[in-house]
């Protein structure tokens, strides 16, 4: 059984972006793109590539350092918005995603033409609340979509987040938690997950038995915007290692797994301290091996490489070795990935080309793993 364990669905971004809180959802985007273009970013007018754009002040990470740049929805995979010189567009989605939506039937065509029996939906703050959303979907499709949920980090410690996460098991059929540390320039990245006051939080979703997909990006924080990526990364970890000292208990995948903008320099993976190796060894500690999302083109901690990416073979090979296949979830970021390979090719870059590992053990990283973690049942046994 094969599972991807990082794919969306959305409703049309237009009207994502035309809500009532338009102006905090359109924010989000901008501190998203802002944060990692995902591809080039280039001008509308004869699309050369600029570096020539900012989306975000480079000293004030929090809601202050948003600039007046009128985002806006394109079509065709584009955001677009409005630099000194004129219109730029990146595409965070490929071209074929024509009118900016990923409607369930959509994942689910992708997955039949892939092979991918189920997948589970990472529920992104970018895309609005969408718990009732993604919870229609996992009923509409039990055996081929697994859910999870989303809540406002920033306010985890109000008891209506607390009673959104018991709706969201009890109610409405989600298996998991979705639940991003970015999130937190809503509030100057005053809080932090490892912060007393969100415990009794925790505390509930250790007692509903699901896993958290923790997105723990490399951002930066105020005063840190002399930080390497690496740098980043190790101070958002270890608020995590932290976290684990109270609720070593609860299942965590760490979305993306190793990201490259803190581990790879051009187009070789630098050497991973023992401390963060430490911190992945934790028990019940997962990662996802999610690469080609994250290959776009040469800037810091991305690079351009082909399918079927032998460059990240050490790297995989490596986790191997070191925490187990165990460890390991395959993700594709669909449909993101595809603006980088096909959906095919996102899977079988690992499962068909890392030949270092046996294929009875492959299938536990390409799915049993998952099925596990999740109960993922499927409609043939």
């Amino acid at each position: 059984m094969i599972v991807d364990v990082h794919a969306h669905i959305f409703k049309d971004l237009n009207e994502i972006l035309n809500h009532k809180d338009s102006t905090k959802r359109s924010m989000y985007f901008q501190k998203a793109i802002g944060n990692t273009p995902a591809t080039a970013v280039r001008k509308i007018k004869d699309n050369q590539i600029t570096k020539d754009f900012k989306l975000w002040d480079d000293k004030n990470p929090g809601v202050g350092g948003k600039l007046e740049v009128n985002l806006r929805v394109g079509k065709y995979g584009r955001f677009v918005w409005t630099e000194k010189f004129g219109d730029v567009y990146v595409n965070i989605y490929p071209p074929s995603l024509q009118e900016m939506k990923a409607p369930p039937e959509f994942m689910l065509a992708q997955m039949d033409m892939a092979g991918v029996d189920s997948a589970i939906i990472q529920n992104a703050w970018l895309y609005g609340q969408m718990n009732d959303y993604i919870s229609d979907a996992v009923k509409k499709y039990p055996y081929r979509l697994v859910g999870t949920i989303q809540v406002r980090e920033i306010d985890a410690d109000k008891d209506d987040q607390i009673d959104e996460l018991h709706r969201g098991v009890e109610e409405l059929g989600l298996s998991g938690l979705y639940f991003s540390t970015l999130r937190f320039f809503e509030n100057d990245f005053k809080d932090h997950i490892d912060d007393k006051k969100f415990f009794p939080f925790w505390e509930e979703v250790r007692s509903l038995k699901i896993p958290i997909f923790f997105d723990i990006a490399s951002q930066f924080e105020l005063g840190q915007s002399h930080f390497s990526p690496f740098e980043r990364y190790l101070f958002q970890m270890k608020h995590f290692s932290n976290w684990l000292k109270t609720f070593e208990s609860i299942p965590c995948i760490l979305v993306h797994g190793v990201q490259l903008g803190p581990f790879c320099n051009k187009d070789t993976f630098v050497d991973i301290p023992d401390e963060i190796w430490q911190i992945w060894k934790s028990e019940n500690v997962f990662l996802e091996i999610l690469f080609p999302i994250q290959i776009s083109y040469p800037r810091t901690g991305a690079t351009v490489w082909d399918y079927p990416y032998m460059e990240t073979r050490p790297m995989i090979k490596k986790l191997y070795e070191k925490l187990g296949a165990e460890k390991l979830l395959w993700g594709s970021d669909m449909p993101n990935t595809e603006r980088n390979c096909t959906y095919k090719q996102s899977l079988e870059y690992l499962s068909r080309y890392c030949t270092f590992i046996p294929s009875d053990v492959m299938e536990k990283i390409i799915g049993g793993n998952a099925v596990n973690l999740f109960k993922i049942k499927s409609k043939f046994l």
